[in-house]
């Protein structure tokens, strides 16, 4: 069971005032990092699907008649 705020300490309060402000100043910051993260997924998912097409191309098995006109 937790005090109500009134019986908390200064201490407590200070503390609880620096979590939030952390939280309120991380929150762009993680999101940033998210996108990158998401945008080197990507990037990588289209490196590994390029080097499969290649592969594949290279080993003959991609039928391209018709594909010359």
């Amino acid at each position: 069971m937790t005090a109500p705020a009134s019986y908390l300490s200064p201490t407590a309060g200070l503390f609880n005032a620096l979590l939030r402000l952390y939280i309120r100043r991380a929150r762009p910051v993680i999101a940033a990092q998210l996108r990158q993260l998401d945008e080197a997924r990507n990037v990588h998912a289209r490196l590994v699907t390029a080097a499969d097409f290649a592969a594949t191309d290279d080993a003959g098995y991609i039928d391209r008649t018709g594909l010359e006109a």
